[in-house]
């Protein structure tokens, strides 16, 4: 059973009273878009010594460089960080380099989980927890298809990397990762908005816009979400919106934190 005193400063994504309401969603609105605080103290020496050595994909060592612009990463993280104890468990499948459990370690969490399929990239994780003095428990996996799946999490965290791959979808997401849910355990994540549907070019891979169209590849973006078509699935999984935001990017894309729906 949901116990909504878990997170006593999450309330669901209703229409709120006016004045005192309106003055903190706004409070709100601006701490989550404010980049200062997000950075992971990493020289850019460092992260391409850490890549040439592991072989990791370049644009990993971007993603932690350029970090603090990244809202659809950062949020999701800082509400984490605002909101769960520190004790909490966080699980993160698809992680990548581990950038953003690290950022969690930063903040004082300690039972971080990741998974990636990548082994070179998990190779540069460990030479940045090195680095940071922080240590992940992280393991190589497919993420659609997981081998192992550790129980009783605080929060799933999804950032960057689902709506990448043909053939995922947000639905099949929670059916595999819902049962490592703690019960106050929560999905913290990013969609790409459906409002991507209406930009020309949109079924387009954004790199090749400018060739012909015969030599164009399909869309980077596999899947783009309303926030009704969220909050639609979420319920059919148990669960209900806790928070959501929008971030201003492109693609747009909007964050979501999903609780288990309250028993009655």
């Amino acid at each position: 059973m949901h116990n909504e005193n878990a997170f006593p400063h999450i309330r669901p994504h209703t229409p709120p009273s006016l004045s005192l309401d309106f003055f903190r969603r706004g409070l709100d609105y601006l701490r989550d878009r404010w980049p200062l605080g997000h950075s992971l103290p990493v020289p850019d020496s460092f992260l391409q010594t850490a890549a040439d050595q592991s072989k990791a994909p370049s644009w990993h060592m971007e993603a932690i460089a350029r970090r603090i612009w990244r809202r659809h990463v950062c949020i999701p993280c800082g509400w984490i960080a605002r909101y769960l104890p520190r004790h909490s468990a966080i699980f993160e499948p698809g992680c990548g380099s581990g950038a953003n459990l690290l950022w969690l370690a930063s903040r004082g969490f300690t039972r971080l989980n990741g998974s990636d399929i990548d082994e070179a990239v998990l190779a540069f994780s460990k030479a940045l927890q090195t680095h940071l003095g922080h240590s992940l428990n992280t393991w190589q996996d497919n993420a659609l298809a997981p081998s192992h799946l550790p129980e009783n999490q605080g929060a799933i965290l999804s950032v960057n990397w689902l709506y990448h791959l043909p053939g995922a979808s947000l639905d099949a997401f929670f059916d595999i990762y819902k049962g490592c849910l703690s019960p106050k355990g929560v999905f913290v994540f990013d969609a790409v908005s459906h409002k991507y549907n209406a930009v020309s070019n949109n079924q387009y891979h954004t790199d090749d816009w400018r060739k012909p169209a015969e030599q164009r590849r399909p869309s980077e973006y596999t899947f783009r979400l309303s926030p009704q078509e969220v909050a639609k699935l979420a319920r059919r999984h148990g669960f209900r919106v806790l928070r959501q935001t929008i971030t201003y990017s492109r693609p747009q894309r909007s964050v979501y934190m999903l609780g288990r729906k309250r028993q009655d």
